[in-house]
C-alpha cells in the first residue's frame, strides 16, 4: 500500500501539469460582439504600468496640496538653553523657544501650481500614449494569429492533396504502371507536407498562447480589419507627440519656477527668550522676531537656472526628433501598404497561372505523358504561389493596421 500511495503522489502533479498544458492548447473562440477596441481596452486595464500612472497622479495631488499651505516649506521648531554651570556657576540661565517659518516669495505659489498642473498634464497624456503602445501590441498579436492560422489551413490543404497523390501513385505502382521508386518519392513528399503542417500548427498555438497571456482573453474578435485614409500628415493629437509637448510645457514652467526661487525663501523667526541673572530674582521674559533673507549670488544661483534651461532644451530637441521619426514612420508605412497591395495583385495573377499549369500537369501525369518528379515540381510551384497569395492578402490588412498605428490612431 505504501508503494501504491507513493506512485499516486508521483502521478498527481503529472496529471495537473498535463491538464494545464491542455488548457493552453485550447483554441481561442471567435466572439462576434468582441471588437478591436474592446481587446485594446481590456489589455490596457490589466497592464502593470497603469499602476505607475495612478501613483504618479497621487504624487501630483500631494505636491499640489503643498501649495495650499501658509508656509513655503515645513516650519522648524527651535529650543535652546544656556547656563554657566561649567564656568562661573553664578546661576545664570537663558532659554529660547521659537519657530522658523519659511515665507512664500511673491508669485512663487502660483509658479509652483503651474508646474504641478503641467506635471499632471504629462501624466494624463501618458495614458493615451500607453494605450497606443498597447494597441500596437494587440494589432501585431491578432494579425500574427491570422497569418499563422492561414499557414495551418494552407499546409493542411497541401498535405491532403499530396496524400491523395500518394494513394493514386500506390495504386498505379500496384498495377505496374509506375516504378516502385515513384511510391517512395510520393511517400517522402507526403511526410514533408505532414512535417510542414505540424510546424504550422505549433506556430499557430504559440501565437494564440501569446495573445491569451498578454490580453487575458480566450476569445478573438470576428473582424479587426481597419480602414485607412489617404491623409498621411502627422496630427498634433498624436498621443506620443502630445506627451512630448506636455514635457516641454512642464520644463518651461519649471524653468520659470527656478528663476523665481533661485535665491531661496526668506525665513521668519518668532520666539520667546527667558533669562535669569545671578541674583535669582526670577526670569526676564521677551518676545523676538527675526527675518533671514538669502542674497542669491549669481555664483550659486546660475547652476540651478542653467540646469533648468538644459532640461527645457533637451525636451524641445526630443520633441523635434520624435516629430521627424513619426513622419518617417508614417511615410514608410504608407509606402509599405502600397507595395503590399501591388504584391498581392501580382501574387493573385501568378496563382491563377500556377493553378492552370498544375491542372495540365496532373492531366499529363494521369495519361503517362510526364513523370512524378515533374508533377511534384510543378505542384510545389503552385503551392508556393497559393501560399504567397494568401500571405499577401493578410499582409495588406496588417500594413493597414501598422499605418494607423504610426498615425497614432487608437481603435
Amino acid at each position: 500500500m505504501k508503494y501504491l500511495f507513493f506512485i499516486l503522489n508521483l502521478l498527481l502533479p503529472i496529471s495537473v501539469f498535463a491538464e494545464t498544458d491542455h488548457d493552453h492548447a485550447k483554441p481561442l473562440l471567435i466572439y462576434e460582439e468582441l471588437t478591436l477596441h474592446d481587446v485594446v481596452e481590456k489589455t490596457y486595464q490589466r497592464n502593470p504600468r497603469l499602476e505607475v500612472v495612478q501613483a504618479r497622479l497621487k504624487h501630483v495631488d500631494a505636491q499640489n496640496n503643498s501649495t495650499q499651505s501658509l508656509w513655503a516649506s515645513d516650519p522648524t521648531f527651535n529650543v535652546s538653553h544656556y547656563n554657566d554651570v561649567l564656568t562661573d556657576s553664578d546661576g545664570l540661565q537663558e532659554f529660547e523657544v521659537g519657530m522658523e517659518l519659511p515665507l512664500w516669495l511673491p508669485g512663487q505659489k502660483a509658479a509652483r501650481q503651474k508646474t504641478f498642473e503641467q506635471e499632471r498634464s504629462i501624466v494624463n497624456a501618458s495614458e493615451p500614449a500607453l494605450k497606443l503602445e498597447i494597441a500596437g501590441t494587440v494589432r501585431e498579436l491578432l494579425w500574427n494569429i491570422a497569418l499563422t492560422k492561414n499557414k495551418v489551413s494552407v499546409a493542411k490543404k497541401e498535405w491532403d492533396i499530396v496524400k491523395k497523390l500518394e494513394q493514386d501513385v500506390n495504386k498505379r505502382v500496384e498495377l505496374g504502371d509506375l516504378a516502385q521508386s515513384n511510391m517512395i518519392l510520393a511517400q517522402q513528399e507526403s511526410l514533408s507536407k505532414e512535417a510542414a503542417y505540424q510546424i504550422a500548427e505549433q506556430e499557430f498555438r504559440h501565437a494564440q498562447h501569446r495573445y491569451d497571456m498578454i490580453t487575458g482573453l480566450n476569445t478573438l474578435p470576428a473582424n479587426y480589419e481597419e480602414v485607412v485614409t489617404d491623409d498621411i500628415s502627422i496630427s498634433l493629437e498624436h498621443p506620443a507627440l502630445k506627451e512630448s509637448q506636455k514635457k516641454v510645457n512642464h520644463s518651461a514652467a519649471q524653468r520659470d519656477q527656478v528663476m523665481l526661487e533661485k535665491r531661496g525663501n526668506p525665513t521668519l523667526f518668532v520666539g520667546t527668550r527667558h533669562e535669569q541673572g545671578p541674583t535669582d530674582n526670577g526670569y526676564d521674559n521677551a518676545i523676538g522676531l527675526s527675518l533671514s533673507m538669502p542674497i542669491g549670488l549669481t555664483a550659486y544661483t546660475a547652476p540651478i537656472v542653467t540646469a533648468a534651461e538644459v532640461e527645457l532644451s533637451e525636451n524641445r530637441s526630443q520633441m523635434e526628433i520624435l516629430h521627424r521619426e513619426l513622419n518617417i514612420t508614417i511615410q514608410d508605412a504608407s509606402r509599405e501598404l502600397s507595395s503590399t497591395i501591388d504584391q498581392y495583385d501580382f501574387a493573385r495573377r501568378q496563382n491563377e497561372l500556377s493553378k492552370r499549369n498544375l491542372a495540365l500537369s496532373r492531366k499529363a501525369f494521369s495519361l503517362g505523358e510526364t513523370g512524378l518528379i515533374e508533377l511534384i515540381r510543378i505542384q510545389a510551384q503552385a503551392f508556393a504561389a497559393e501560399r504567397n497569395m494568401h500571405q499577401k492578402y493578410l499582409e495588406v490588412g496588417l500594413q493597414k493596421a501598422r499605418l494607423n498605428q504610426a498615425k497614432g490612431i487608437i481603435p
